[in-house]
């Protein structure tokens, strides 16, 4: 100024809503990031199989010294990732043999309920007891790799059907009728086969295939009729002389025969795995027709045994 008064300036540092508070956020946000990835190393390492872990154990113990005893074609991940999956297969392994002993399990307990069954009514007083105290020789319930297994056995000639028919007899009948509620109770798919030796039928137009066809239609009406659902039944299947019980001796008693198979695997039974639309008209053309016993009332021993 002109009087000589010297000028002062003052400067004032303005300070806004969000100051810099230095570098100490970064230092934090490190540490979290490598606690994640300590985290997600523990993880890995506690899916892996113990052999995987050996290998991990050895190569961060000495990593120098672990890659110069590798092979090259080696490394640790690809390692750890081979043992994950081994891992994983022998867990699924593990659930199948469970599951299937499991399924096992149950199959043995449902053939010891039927025993008990059949027993208690045996045991009882009356003709039918007396008539299913002998029938019981020619059932055999069996547990297989298949499923359970229920044969109806032919073992002295007429026991469970009429020579050369489908028609089941009465105290055949009653029998089924004790095992049927059973099964019904199980809601298990179920299987009927049938059976026949190999003496040919000397009928025109009708043959052992055509009977055993029609005698395990005849066991899967009669288990319908006394408790089985339609819907647990999965097929019938004749097998004439195809599969015989005794191959050394084809006209034997024993291969004539009905049996009840309750599958472990449905799915994985032989002729399964029709179309839907096949499977529809199957069910449609079920529920229109009509049970028919084919076989003559009386048959002459001298046309066949079955």
């Amino acid at each position: 100024m002109a009087d000589g008064t010297p000028i002062i300036i003052k400067k004032k540092k303005a300070h806004g809503g969000h100051g810099h508070h230095g570098g100490s956020w970064k230092v934090a946000y490190a540490d979290f990031v490598t606690a994640m990835m300590a985290f997600f190393m523990v993880m890995w390492i506690m899916g892996l199989s113990e052999d995987t872990r050996n290998i991990v154990q050895g190569y961060f113990n000495d990593p120098s010294g672990f890659i110069k005893a590798q092979p090259r074609s080696k490394n640790i991940i690809n390692a750890g990732m081979a043992g994950s999956a081994s891992g994983k297969k022998h867990q699924d392994a593990e659930k199948q043999a469970s599951a299937a002993a499991q399924a096992e399990a149950e199959m043995r307990k449902l053939k010891r309920e039927i025993e008990g069954e059949l027993e208690k009514a045996a045991a009882g007083k009356g003709t039918s007891s007396i008539d299913l105290k002998t029938l019981l020789k020619d059932v055999e319930i069996t547990v297989d790799p298949d499923g359970l297994r229920i044969d109806f056995i032919e073992k002295n000639g007429e026991v469970f059907f009429k020579i050369g028919s489908a028609e089941i007899r009465p105290a055949a009948r009653t029998l089924i009728s004790k095992i049927a509620p059973i099964l019904a109770r199980s809601g298990r798919m179920m299987v009927f086969d049938g059976h026949t030796d190999s003496r040919p039928l000397n009928r025109p137009s009708y043959n052992n295939m055509d009977l055993s066809t029609d005698r395990a239609a005849s066991l899967r009406r009669t288990m319908v009729a006394f408790g089985v659902r339609p819907a647990q039944v999965l097929m019938e299947r004749g097998h004439a002389d195809r599969q015989l019980r005794d191959p050394s001796d084809p006209l034997s008693f024993v291969n004539r025969r009905v049996s009840v198979l309750l599958p472990f695997d449905p799915a994985a039974t032989e002729g399964v795995g029709k179309l839907p639309r096949e499977a529809l008209h199957d069910k449609i053309e079920a529920a229109f027709r009509k049970p028919v016993e084919v076989a003559p009332p009386v048959l002459d021993r001298g046309q066949g045994g079955h």
